[in-house]
């Protein structure tokens, strides 16, 4: 990539205005359904489409939970929120989060973690391996007496494709490959508390979606279904709630859960701290031209 391409100029833009428009908008008190839903509209209505639905973490939920429809939890003065959401053109995606709390025993765990994401974008540089940048952020963890979520990375981004390749760890791992001009990444540290388990596990509830086969089954209703999603998100994750206006729940529910079985799509379980520990999370999406790094978000 000699040039970066308009669209990720375009999608960095919009998130980094949403970004601060979010920091406005979370109080307590607030459902967690609605936040998702304005965070979305908000990128809608910019001009931005959805690479994936809006995740809310509250304390040990720490990824891959969007708000389903009905969902009525409530943001309290002492929880940790995560939003984490992107932004996308043909779907060249950039993607970012920040953590909220309105309790201040909370307050140094979000500096320490926004500290460990401005150690690892300055470790970045053309070929650094990325268990380089991983030790920057446990480095900042450890310095600010928190641990990382050791199973949790950033990633590569591609072309529709959110998680590609590489992974950049929270901690140091030796004979990880290197990052190179003209790839698209995102760093995002997860941090939490020293007595934690530090990793997290699959969760009983599953939120998001995405198409990994397309192909027709000789079911009326779920072909209608997949090449509706494929129309509309291509690889690219989605949340049920979105369809709800066009299928009832449990027939939904039943459709996903036949082409989960068949292998059609992949669903997301949501993660949480496998202690019960709250987590924080901060990101941003970054690419290496020839001028050196671009942090896009």
């Amino acid at each position: 990539m000699d040039q970066i391409p308009e669209q990720y100029i375009r999608s960095g833009k919009i998130t980094r205005d949403v970004r601060l428009w979010v920091k406005q908008t979370v109080r307590p008190g607030m459902s967690c359904l609605e936040l998702a839903e304005s965070v979305e509209k908000e990128i809608l209505g910019r001009g931005g489409f959805l690479p994936f639905p809006c995740g809310i973490g509250v304390n040990d939920v720490t990824a891959h939970f969007a708000p389903p429809s009905g969902d009525a939890t409530l943001i309290d003065e002492n929880d940790v929120v995560k939003v984490d959401f992107g932004v996308h053109f043909d779907g060249y995606l950039t993607d970012t989060a920040v953590t909220f709390t309105f309790n201040p025993e909370y307050e140094p765990l979000l500096d320490a973690t926004e500290r460990a994401l401005a150690a690892a974008v300055a470790s970045v540089r053309e070929d650094v391996r990325a268990g380089e940048i991983g030790r920057s952020i446990s480095g900042q963890a450890a310095r600010y007496g928190y641990r990382v979520i050791e199973n949790l990375t950033g990633h590569s981004v591609d072309r529709y494709v959110v998680h590609a390749g590489k992974s950049i760890p929270n901690l140091y791992m030796p004979n990880l490959q290197a990052l190179k001009r003209g790839e698209v990444f995102a760093i995002e540290p997860f941090l939490t508390l020293k007595d934690a388990a530090g990793y997290v596990v699959d969760g009983s509830t599953e939120t998001i979606f995405s198409i990994v086969a397309r192909k027709r089954v000789g079911n009326q209703d779920l072909d209608a279904f997949v090449s509706k999603v494929w129309d509309e998100r291509k690889t690219l994750p989605f949340t049920p709630r979105w369809y709800v206006e066009e299928y009832k729940p449990e027939r939904l529910q039943g459709m996903l859960k036949e082409l989960v079985r068949r292998k059609l799509l992949r669903a997301y379980p949501t993660l949480v701290e496998a202690s019960g520990k709250p987590v924080a999370q901060f990101e941003h999406t970054m690419t290496l031209d020839e001028s050196g790094l671009v942090v896009l978000t």
